[in-house]
């Protein structure tokens, strides 16, 4: 910024020109003398005050960007707005497969003995050591032929003279839960009174892998 010149004080000392109160009971020399040294100051101070006396503010960043995109022509960068995070959808939810392998048609029409078995062991008579090795080669066997339905009769198990019920009718349900047969029966379950009821079980294999 450029100083006033010389002409210019004189006009602004002019403008601003008056004696005080003190100054009029002074003699006129000095009354001028203070006079032209009052009005010297005030120009001195306002023309400092010009000159450097604000102090100058920094730019803002907006104001950076404002001005870097007129003299590139190019849009103003915007801030990216904070990003939302996405809701988690909820998960899925599915049905669960039936622990047994079967379906439900399947399950009801063993249930109303619908399904007529294509393989049948009878253990009636035997010792308990020789119907487990039968029942086991039986269902083996079966599994491996592709049958689906096999009907082991075990027998009601009437009373015995101790109370008990019959061996094989409470032994063959544990045993087609051991290996190596449970890993090929889908499900178990007493048979539909057409088949035995109580006195026989139905057992519904896995289908064998190919």
């Amino acid at each position: 910024m450029r100083r006033t010149t010389k002409e210019e004080r004189e006009l602004f000392r002019a403008a601003l020109s008056g004696p005080s109160k003190t100054a009029r009971t002074a003699p006129k020399k000095r009354r001028h003398k203070e006079t032209v040294h009052r009005q010297h100051r005030r120009v001195d101070e306002a023309h400092e005050a010009a000159e450097g006396g604000a102090a100058k503010r920094r730019a803002t960043k907006e104001e950076r960007e404002l001005f870097l995109a007129v003299i590139s022509d190019q849009p103003p960068v915007k801030s990216a707005p904070a990003r939302k995070h996405a809701a988690t959808p909820a998960a899925k939810r599915t049905t669960p497969k039936s622990p047994t392998g079967l379906d439900g048609n399947t399950r009801r029409k063993l249930t109303r003995g619908e399904i007529a078995p294509t393989a049948k062991l009878d253990l009636h008579g035997m010792t308990e050591a020789a119907a487990h090795r039968a029942l086991s080669a039986f269902v083996l066997a079966a599994h491996r032929r592709g049958d689906r339905l096999a009907l082991i009769v075990t027998g009601k198990g009437g009373a015995s003279k101790d109370g008990g019920r019959g061996v094989l009718k409470a032994m063959v349900p544990r045993w087609l839960e051991e290996a190596p047969m449970a890993k090929v029966i889908a499900e178990k379950r007493w048979a539909h009174i057409r088949h035995g009821g109580e006195g026989a079980l139905y057992v519904y294999l896995r289908k064998p892998k190919a």
